[in-house]
């Protein structure tokens, strides 16, 4: 029996433990002899935006720790790098404590800055795709989601991450483009997963997120560690382990593809035979209509941005990062003009003071 997927229980962050729970997958998994001695290997953390560990908004710092400890014995030189969705990069580093693991273990520090476009006519949507070009400069990559719920998309696991590889405001032009269609949004991601590739996936799952996520959300003990060098498969049996209610979007179009083999997925570990208990509270966003009047429901009835006024310091980070150009700022007051909003929850996502909840209301 082949097995897929590595699942292990870990209830605290402390990095010897982790890592010797990464050895024990990447050796389950045939995987020890994928990074080697000299190879310049990229870690992909979450970094959405500047928020402390204990939100679990971005990848733990001990798991950052421990995989660079692993990597080490390898003999690799390490590398880290991501394009938050709000804030610098360094910013993001200090505040989730990444900063001060990269100096401990001499790991350099990568800006998504310069770019690189890709023409590739066998992409799902993304015929040319613009990532950073940091994405093709390195031997490895080696993909460390955080497991979060999804306004948008169901859930953020490890497919969802690589969207950090789309430099800076073009992820909000992929928003604009998408709009309500979660579906093309997810083939895009998919599209960048097959420009990407990472040699394997490690998600951190030890504190997750549910609810309002992938920023607002309450944390949740889920006690997970997960690996696969296949990151599709890891996030749909990840979903599966979470009991999340159905099918997300990325993980139906990976079906759709052929890629995920149901009868055939195998996971081992110390969590493969278990399950969260109670499941995953997904995000309010997140549900779908599948009955007929479908688009007339969403245009109507669709979940959508409110601004919880007590809470809005009127910084205008949502107003600069909406795709559609939906928000401004009147006579001290965010309005939506919801018209033109595309229920992409980007400003629910990046509000540093959580002032945008997503609740029901009539609109177009």
């Amino acid at each position: 029996m082949q097995e897929h997927a590595y699942l292990a229980l870990c209830s605290e962050y402390k990095a010897k433990t982790i890592a010797d729970s990464l050895r024990q997958g990447l050796s389950a998994l045939n995987l020890e002899g994928a990074v080697k001695r000299g190879d310049r290997v990229l870690l992909k953390p979450n970094l959405v935006m500047a928020k402390t560990p204990e939100l679990a908004v971005t990848t733990h710092p001990e798991v950052v720790r421990a995989v660079a400890m692993v990597l080490n014995d390898c003999g690799a030189k390490l590398y880290l790098g991501d394009s938050p969705g709000f804030g610098s990069l360094e910013r993001c580093l200090e505040k989730s404590g990444l900063m001060a693991v990269m100096r401990d273990l001499d790991i350099t520090m990568v800006p998504f800055i310069e770019e690189a476009v890709i023409l590739e006519s066998e992409n799902l949507v993304a015929k040319k795709l613009t990532l950073a070009a940091a994405a093709f400069d390195y031997d490895k990559i080696i993909n460390l989601p955080k497991l979060k719920t999804h306004s948008m998309m169901g859930t953020s696991l490890a497919v969802k991450n690589l969207f950090g590889f789309i430099p800076g405001l073009r992820k909000a032009k992929w928003h604009l483009r998408a709009g309500h269609d979660r579906h093309l949004f997810a083939r895009v991601m998919l599209d960048i997963y097959r420009q990407t590739v990472p040699t394997w996936n490690f998600l951190d799952g030890i504190v997750g997120m549910e609810g309002e996520g992938p920023t607002g959300g309450t944390p949740r003990d889920c006690c997970l560690l997960a690996l696969s060098a296949d990151a599709p498969l890891l996030d749909y049996l990840v979903e599966k382990w979470i009991g999340y209610p159905e099918l997300t979007p990325l993980s139906q179009e990976a079906h759709n593809l052929g890629w995920l083999p149901e009868e055939n997925l195998y996971a081992c570990g110390s969590a493969a035979l278990k399950q969260l208990s109670p499941a995953i509270k997904p995000a309010k966003g997140a549900n779908q209509a599948t009955f007929p009047g479908q688009r007339l429901w969403r245009r109507i009835f669709i979940r959508r941005p409110v601004i919880t006024r007590s809470r809005c310091h009127r910084c205008k980070v949502c107003v600069e990062h909406c795709p559609a150009h939906a928000m401004k700022l009147v006579d001290g007051k965010i309005v939506i003009d919801y018209k033109r909003c595309i229920r992409c929850y980007c400003c629910q996502e990046l509000c540093p003071y959580g002032a945008v909840r997503v609740g029901y209301g009539v609109g177009r």
